[in-house]
């Protein structure tokens, strides 16, 4: 064996071209069975594997999404399931009138995993496409109130939601058979709820939805975007007074920012420089805040010299247990993001309320003591009662107060900086003694508030 395996060698030192033909042969051999192994078509599963997938369907619960799966390389970035979608379309109606899903010939637990995944797709767009405004009495002036009228005798929500997007109006009003599409206005300006059980006249098309009546409106809001508020600028001339828009961390200042941008058209400036914020549209985030040309100035500052420097400000005031929580998770997880479980639960958060939950009584204290001429705004009232409450900001900053414009910010109020809120605690983080601590705070608060003749805390501060 040594012998061959010596004149083996002695061949290919002679002639080194055979040898790297043999290797090149080599390679590309294994490169084709390589390849050949991954598309044989749909991996098999064994007895083994399928079996638990199928014992927990039998159980009712879901299967995981395509992309959870392992199913190896066959279908690794193929736009296989997508192509699917585009071939056939996701849907199409059986015999009995459901919905199901139109998969080819594709079986097994990629089938079913993919018809799960169109199942839930398809359930997020219905629900993501409209959102649910109320019941509303029929406007006095309909046809300049609401000026798209269409007759549906097979009346449904999406139908008339996806008539009222092509057209492309950001409200759908459902009436009985008819469909009437428009703008909030003072004409139809959606501030009078009236009892829902007024407009619960079952839809022709669907039998579980309600479709409103002649004289009372089922208004839903489409996803078309309201642009009679979103043109903003820097003020054409430099103005004569600063404006504070100041509040403890957490209280809603970005948010309030966004809705007095919508309502005056104006930028709003910063004490401070946020490259975020200025990403996301807020470009009198660069200016100085002294440079005149934003409506007025973000602050979180509560020394007296600070505050003296404005000549006017508008205070910002939240419930301390919410506005110290949101700023933890900003802290620790940006301006839309959460703390992790362990900063909760680690020394960080009883730490940052024995520092912050003094500061939130300090700050509205010094403003009222120092400030020139403040207006307070509670965030709990703010977003009770937006119009209203927006009306007075507005009108503090010396701009004309428009209507149709408010109206219009009330639809496209929440902004690029709301949390989900769909990661909460699981429990209360606050221990019994940071309650009595802050309760303490709030009570000073609040007589400091009444002590001015001004509306003291909301009572959702209490009890805790």
């Amino acid at each position: 064996m040594a012998k061959l395996w010596f004149k083996f060698q002695r061949y290919f030192r002679r002639k080194p071209v055979r040898f790297f033909t043999f290797l090149v042969l080599y390679l590309t051999a294994g490169s084709l069975v390589f390849l050949h192994s991954g598309f044989v078509g749909q991996p098999a599963i064994s007895q083994s594997q399928a079996s638990p997938a199928a014992g927990v369907q039998a159980e009712g619960a879901e299967l995981p999404f395509l992309g959870d799966l392992h199913l190896g390389r066959g279908f690794r970035d193929t736009g296989e399931a997508s192509n699917i979608a585009r071939r056939y379309g996701p849907w199409f109606k059986g015999k009995d009138g459901s919905e199901r899903a139109k998969l080819g010939d594709y079986g097994g637990a990629w089938s079913r995993a993919l018809k799960g995944r169109i199942v839930r797709e398809k359930e997020e767009e219905r629900d993501g496409s409209a959102v649910f405004r109320g019941c509303f009495r029929r406007p006095d002036n309909l046809s300049l109130a609401l000026p798209v009228t269409a007759a549906m005798p097979n009346m449904s929500v999406d139908k008339c939601v996806d008539l009222c997007t092509e057209k492309e109006y950001p409200l759908a009003a459902l009436a009985g058979t008819a469909c009437h599409c428009g703008f909030p206005t003072t004409r139809f300006p959606l501030h009078e709820r009236e009892d829902e059980q007024l407009c619960a006249q079952k839809c022709s098309a669907e039998e579980f939805e309600s479709c409103g009546t002649p004289r009372y409106f089922i208004v839903y809001q489409t996803q078309v975007q309201d642009n009679r508020c979103m043109d903003r600028r820097f003020l054409p001339a430099k103005s004569k007074q600063l404006i504070a828009l100041a509040s403890f961390p957490g209280a809603g200042n970005t948010w309030a920012r966004h809705l007095i941008e919508l309502a005056t058209g104006f930028y709003t400036g910063s004490y401070y420089f946020d490259g975020s914020l200025y990403n996301k549209g807020f470009k009198g985030e660069r200016d100085h805040w002294r440079s005149g040309r934003t409506i007025c100035i973000k602050t979180h500052e509560s020394g007296q010299k600070e505050i003296e420097a404005f000549d006017a400000a508008i205070l910002l005031i939240r419930n301390p247990y919410k506005a110290l929580m949101a700023e933890f998770n900003r802290k620790y997880g940006g301006h839309i993001g959460f703390a992790a479980h362990a900063h909760w639960k680690g020394k960080e958060w009883p730490e940052f309320v024995r520092n912050y939950a003094p500061w939130w009584a300090t700050h509205t204290l010094d403003w009222l003591k120092f400030g020139k001429k403040v207006l307070v705004v509670h965030f709990e009232d703010l977003k009770r009662d937006l119009f209203v409450q927006l009306g007075r900001m507005v009108s503090l900053l010396g701009v004309a107060v428009r209507e149709d414009r408010l109206l219009c910010v009330e639809s496209q109020k929440d902004g690029n900086f709301k949390r989900s809120g769909l990661r909460k605690l699981e429990y209360d983080p606050y221990t019994a003694d940071m309650q009595k601590v802050i309760s303490a705070y709030i009570k000073m608060v609040d007589a400091a508030l009444k002590g001015r003749n001004l509306t003291g805390v909301p009572d959702d501060y209490y009890p805790r």
